[in-house]
């Protein structure tokens, strides 16, 4: 008896101790907000996050586990992607469509913002469109249109992007007006803010900017006093000072830019570091201070060759280092070189996908949901409505096909233009573009000796324009030079990565297009008059090459070139 009573004495103790700790475990909602407030990124976050998904693993609670998979892609910076697929896979057994959609689209942000890998970026933007095609949820519908938004800027299809911001900033504006949850007053204002930014840089790009400048400023006032919205107050900033930058106010664009950077490498954001780093060395140059322009444009060479990450708006930096570097230490002329050249191919090399993919799957999908749309409405009305509808398909094929081809032709003229806005130089040369030659086990039958006296007579060869002379042959161009031909076949494949006919090809082409792009007078000449400019014989000839080189027919050039300068 006595043995009992002691027994139930300790058992009472241990139980009221055991009972007592599972009082003071924390629920979903305790745990979060030891979290919820931190800045994206923040480790700190991450013991709880764990114990978050820990207790919902253990309860069984899917929706949960969806929400800490989703945090612990918020806070955890080198794995952000395992929680991302984590959070996928759950969505994708136990979610809703607007979950799918949401971890489709995060894990798309992912690709895009942190690796810059943006056909992979692309892929998840538009699985988490088709998801959210029939959402309820407004905030994410904007969401992915604002997202590919950024794609279309990207690609410079900056009319179409400046769309998809403008109606984001409409829906996100029009909602911090309402009364809402902290959290979602917070959601809005970051994504009214992200879209005033957006619309602040492609209006730039358009070269409207007063509207460029009105934007910035307002993105400013609403960001610069509040603690939460720091990141955007330096992208704010970082647009300020540009514009500073273009008046030649080089003081005040190089406050805001320095004011800018640690806003924005607090965050990891380095695309965006790159462009900051751009034109303060742009500003040391116009200052003639050149210790610090080598400093800021190596700094933009070190995040390339870190994280192969480069924007086209940065890489004209490399020609500063390469110009500098030629009269001054020869190795680092030629990594420099090498690193020009990487930066075009890594910038080019994602238009012909992102720009098929994104037509194909959201643009032409949206028209045929559209002629859907119409087809279902138009069924109530019998007899009236099949020929509605065979008339109106008869119209919309011919709409769709000529709205395609001229935005192909708009496209491809837009993004040529883009590329010859950033060249290094406004005058009429043609750059010698050498390669770093690889480590091969293949023999080469020219001597470094022979490599640079070819290299120094082309550069000549290519400065003179001695490439439009007609009939210019690959034995005639050897004797020109006074080499053999067979060493300026080897140099020109080793160093230019292209056979004779091809290097030929392109300098005629990037000549005249260059001239059609400078001078106005071309835009009137005849395609065999342009042909026998740049040294082309015959006019399909020309047509044919100025098509595989610049994407799009030289009457299709001359015709939106026209368009833009308000020619007839």
């Amino acid at each position: 008896m006595k043995k009992f009573k002691y027994f139930l004495v300790v058992f009472s103790a241990f139980s009221h101790l055991l009972f007592g700790q599972r009082k003071k475990e924390m629920t979903f909602s305790e745990i979060r907000k030891n979290y919820e407030k931190m800045t994206i990124d923040d480790q700190d976050a991450m013991p709880y996050v764990r114990l978050y998904i820990d207790k919902a693993k253990h309860e069984g609670r899917y929706s949960r586990l969806i929400q800490g998979y989703r945090d612990g892609r918020q806070f955890d910076l080198e794995h952000k992607i395992q929680y991302a697929d984590s959070a996928l896979a759950v969505s994708l057994k136990y979610g809703s469509h607007d979950d799918i959609s949401k971890d489709h689209l995060s894990k798309g942000i992912i690709y895009y913002f942190y690796q810059k890998k943006y056909k992979l970026a692309l892929d998840q933007y538009l699985k988490a469109y088709q998801y959210s095609k029939r959402s309820k949820d407004q905030y994410l519908h904007y969401k992915v249109i604002y997202h590919l938004g950024v794609v279309k800027e990207h690609l410079g299809y900056y009319d179409e992007a400046l769309g998809h911001f403008k109606d984001c900033a409409a829906f996100y504006g029009a909602n911090l007006k309402k009364k809402l949850h902290d959290n979602e007053q917070f959601n809005y204002k970051k994504a009214y803010l992200n879209s005033l930014h957006q619309m602040t840089i492609i209006n730039r790009y358009l070269r409207n900017f007063s509207k460029s400048d009105s934007l910035s400023r307002l993105g400013f006032q609403l960001s610069s006093k509040d603690e939460d919205f720091q990141l955007e107050k330096g992208y704010f900033l970082k647009c300020m000072g540009i514009s500073k930058f273009n008046k030649k106010d080089y003081s005040n664009a190089e406050k805001d830019l320095e004011g800018a950077l640690p806003l924005i490498l607090n965050r990891n954001d380095l695309a965006w570091a790159s462009v900051v780093y751009y034109y303060l060395g742009k500003i040391s140059e116009a200052q003639d201070d050149q210790v610090n322009a080598l400093h800021y444009y190596s700094q933009i060479d070190t995040i390339f060759a870190q994280h192969q990450i480069i924007l086209p708006e940065v890489y004209n930096s490399y020609y500063y280092l390469i110009q500098y570097y030629q009269e001054n230490d020869l190795n680092k002329q030629l990594y420099y070189t090498n690193q020009l050249l990487k930066a075009e191919s890594l910038i080019s090399k994602d238009y012909p996908y992102l720009s098929s993919k994104l037509h194909r799957d959201y643009d032409r999908n949206t028209l045929v949901e559209e002629k859907e749309h119409i087809e279902k409405i138009s069924k109530r009305k019998i007899r009236t409505a099949k020929i509605l509808i065979i008339s109106g398909s008869i119209v919309l094929g011919f709409f769709v096909i000529r709205f395609f081809k001229d935005r192909k032709v708009k496209r491809q003229y837009d993004l040529l233009q883009k590329k010859i806005s950033e060249r290094h130089d406004s005058e009429i040369e043609m750059r010698v573009e050498e390669e770093v030659p690889e480590e091969s086990t293949r023999k080469t039958s020219l001597t470094p000796e022979m490599t640079l006296e070819i290299r120094n007579k082309l550069a000549k060869f290519e400065k003179e324009l001695q490439f439009r002379k007609k009939g210019l042959t690959q034995k005639g161009m050897a004797n020109q030079l006074h080499t053999n031909s067979h060493y300026l076949s080897v140099y020109i494949n080793e160093n230019k990565g292209m056979n004779f006919n091809k290097y030929l090809a392109e300098l005629r082409i990037n000549y005249i297009t260059h001239m059609l792009n400078t001078d106005n007078k071309y835009l009137h000449y005849r395609i065999e008059a342009l042909a026998d400019e740049c040294g082309i014989a015959a006019r399909q000839n020309f047509s044919k090459l100025f098509f595989e080189i610049n994407g799009i027919r030289p009457a299709d050039y001359i015709k939106q070139r026209k368009q833009e300068l308000g020619l007839t």
